[in-house]
């Protein structure tokens, strides 16, 4: 497409254009110039380009063209613009009803039934008018069963697609090779940085509903946030169907967390209290609470699953099977065929892992021994220059907090940056690989300072030196560190989700367009200059991964030494709630649409909290019994049979919960087995039979049913000649005998003739 074909879209002459009817929800953005100081093609703007710069803008039009060109021919409707200044050119991708019907139908993609058919999902078929040599009794007319996602004030029967069916089946079109698809290699692309972005496109009207005002005075800021933090239902649909299932089931987690958190919170706050006037914790009410706090830890990754389960059939993704994963773009490896879709693919080994696992370990332990180092030398020199230093231990902890904080986010980058080095195949086995680093990593660096308070300071010398925990009571040395660590996590957290984003598209803005920073300051009235395209193109992408990370992290914060600090739990309900407000509006204004993802669950994420839930329950029981002052005289054999006693009453009772409320509830079974049988009567056009009595059609008169004294239609006692019974005689037996020596000999003549062929 040449340049003068971008100015007429751009301009509108040529034809005119209706914007209102052709719906566009994808887009690409592409480069167009090197930099704004140089010249291409008509553009009469910048200077002059050299040799090189010319090659790679040609470069970049050739390819750019004939993708162009690729969507277009398969169906799709393309609208190409320049950007505000004219170095890159944004396409937007839209798609007609029949082009969308025709690949669903293809692709066998589901959609929501009306409320009649239970709000199932089906897979969408065109309607089938019948053959006339049957006389049309093959019809099969099913399009009045899809739901219609029209207002009802102005009802659209070509409405049976919701924004997010639009923006999976045109992200389809454009990166799968079958048939009347581009097979476009996206990731390939943005991988090679061949293309700048690409992203669906924001809508504004749905936007509207489900984003929280910037201005808290504005009338709907309270109903908007109480729908994010209590999240019911309806509310919780529409987030999925804004934004897919990954981003809607990391909200519905915080919401449920957070109300998880309130009883613990309420009876933290009341515990604490009889803390203060106890002057300790280590006071009769741990205990129970421990207990308490065990099995509640326990239980919660069990009833999130239970709550995944019913909004996964609300959203047709219960019977989710795995699927054939396509390749990560950064995967590389020795171009092969692939077996199952007779692609061309990388190829990579897994024994070529194995040198980079090797140095991945030595990695992580060096990493692993870094930080124990860095912490003991804090707690050393807190030790020895607390009446010398302006704060005394405080200022030691705020230390400590803000180096695990920093640690934390290198440690991050570092499980990133060595997971990247494995080379795996799929979005699902680097998730996975890079969760076991992060975890073990974050895990070691942010609670091995409580776990040496709580466990060894008192019992150790660190540097062959004696620690002394305050006022020799370790528990309150326990919930001072906490207190520290959660106070600074929260304020530290708060402010970078406020401002970082922000911040980071204006560095990138300064570096990219060689302005002075000053001039920056004003960027969001910059960015309102440009197009809403434009605009969403200079956002960062969506992560769910780090957003689900800070939040185990916190998770370890409020649950594996609750039994010393019960206020941790009020201080992590409001991490969660401030969590929540940012997170979305960082989801709603600061960053690109992500493109939806189907999921069944939140794994491997539920998994990770069913571990700490493991580690948290062992933790506080076994801080209680050998760390507490209240068991002192009970010896080593008592503590360890408590121990196990209490450890096995907690796991028994979620045993127990396992066993009464199984994962998938029985009415959510029960209502899936239903949707699966309308379903299949649906779309096999199969009628429901009213139950007959079929006595009123006998005539009591007549008896008109003839019986047989047997079967005729039975050959069995009749003689086949080919199944007659063997029978013996002295003659058979002579026979055999002699077809069997002459078997022999003749087999001994040819193994002679062979022997004597290969002497020769």
């Amino acid at each position: 497409m040449s340049r003068a074909s971008y100015q007429q879209l751009e301009s509108g002459k040529g034809g005119q254009i209706n914007y209102t009817k052709r719906n566009y929800d994808m887009c690409m953005v592409f480069k167009y110039r090197t930099s704004k100081d140089v010249q291409f093609g008509a553009d009469g703007t910048g200077g002059k380009a050299d040799a090189s710069d010319l090659q790679k803008m040609n470069l970049w039009k050739q390819k750019r063209e004939s993708i162009v060109k690729s969507l277009e021919n398969c169906g799709l409707h393309v609208f190409c613009y320049y950007s505000r200044e004219r170095d890159e050119i944004l396409v937007k991708i839209g798609a007609n009803p029949e082009k969308l019907k025709d690949t669903a139908h293809r692709m066998k993609y589901k959609l929501q039934l009306k409320r009649q058919y239970l709000n199932a999902y089906a897979e969408y078929r065109h309607d089938f008018p019948g053959r006339p040599e049957f006389k049309y009794k093959d019809r099969r007319i099913l399009s009045h069963m899809y739901q219609n996602h029209a207002e009802e004030s102005n009802p659209d029967p070509e409405a049976i697609f919701k924004t997010i069916d639009k923006i999976h089946i045109i992200h389809h079109i454009v990166t799968s090779k079958d048939r009347d698809c581009a097979g476009i290699s996206v990731g390939t692309m943005m991988h090679n940085a061949e293309l700048k972005a690409y992203f669906p496109l924001h809508d504004p009207d749905a936007l509207r509903w489900i984003e929280i005002p910037s201005n808290i005075f504005d009338s709907t800021f309270i109903p908007k946030l109480k729908n994010w933090i209590m999240m019911d239902e309806n509310f919780a649909n529409s987030i999925r169907d804004y934004f897919g299932d990954t981003v809607a089931f990391y909200f519905l987690f915080l919401s449920f967390y957070a109300k998880w958190l309130v009883p613990l919170a309420l009876i933290g706050v009341l515990l604490q209290l009889i803390d203060v006037l106890s002057r300790t914790p280590d006071n009769r009410t741990a205990i129970p609470f421990c207990i308490y706090v065990g099995a509640l830890t326990l239980f919660l990754p069990h009833h999130w699953r239970r709550q995944e389960s019913k909004y996964a059939l609300n959203w047709g993704t219960l019977d989710l099977t795995e699927r054939l994963e396509p390749c990560r773009p950064e995967h590389d490896g020795e171009p092969r065929i692939n077996p199952v879709t007779a692609q061309v693919e990388p190829y990579y080994p897994w024994n070529r892992r194995i040198p980079t696992y090797m140095c991945n370990t030595g990695i992580i332990a060096f990493s692993g021994a870094l930080v124990l180092g860095v912490c003991c030398l804090l707690m050393y020199a807190r030790h020895q220059l607390k009446g010398e230093v302006r704060g005394g231990i405080l200022t030691f902890q705020i230390l400590l907090a803000f180096i695990v904080e920093i640690m934390n986010a290198l440690l991050g980058e570092v499980s990133k940056k060595l997971t990247m080095w494995e080379n795996h195949r799929t979005a699902s086995e680097h998730n996975m690989h890079r969760l076991a680093k992060v975890m073990s990593f974050k895990f070691v660096n942010s609670f091995f300072v409580l776990y040496y308070i709580a466990f060894f300071k008192h019992h150790t010398r660190l540097f062959n030196v004696p620690l002394r925990c305050m006022r020799n009571d370790c528990f309150l040395d326990l919930q001072s560190m906490l207190a520290v660590f959660m106070s600074f996590r929260l304020i530290y957290h708060v402010l970078l989700k406020m401002f970082w984003p922000r911040a980071k598209i204006t560095f990138r803005t300064w570096l990219e367009d060689n302005k002075p920073f000053w001039e920056l300051l004003g960027f969001r009235k910059d960015l309102a200059s440009m197009s809403a395209a434009e605009q969403q193109s200079k956002k960062d992408t969506y992560d769910a991964f780090a957003d689900f990370d800070e939040t185990l992290v916190t998770h370890g914060y409020a649950t594996l030494f609750a039994v010393s600090s019960p206020w941790v739990c009020s201080a992590t309900l409001l991490f969660v709630i401030f969590e929540i407000i940012l997170n979305a509006k960082n989801v709603t204004d600061n960053r690109q649409r992500p493109i939806p993802e189907m999921a069944r669950n939140n794994e491997p994420w539920s998994t990770a909290f069913d571990i700490y839930g493991v580690i948290a329950a062992f933790t506080n029981v076994f801080l209680l019994i050998f760390t507490s002052s209240q068991y002192d005289g009970w010896t080593l054999i008592e503590k360890l049979t408590f121990f196990v006693f209490l450890e096995h009453l907690i796991f028994f009772s979620r045993l127990l919960l396992k066993l009464v409320f199984p994962e998938v509830a029985s009415s959510v079974e029960l209502l899936h087995l239903k949707q699966q049988s309308i379903v299949h009567r649906c779309l096999e056009n199969i009628k429901v039979e009213q139950e007959q009595d079929f006595s009123m059609f006998r005539d009591q008169g007549q008896d008109h049913v003839e019986v047989f004294e047997h079967d005729y239609l039975d050959n069995t006692g009749a003689e086949d000649p080919d199944d007659v019974e063997p029978t013996f005689s002295r003659a058979s037996i002579v026979e055999s005998y002699k077809a069997f020596v002459d078997g022999v000999r003749e087999a001994a003549g040819e193994m002679t003739s062979v022997f004597r062929f290969s002497r020769a």
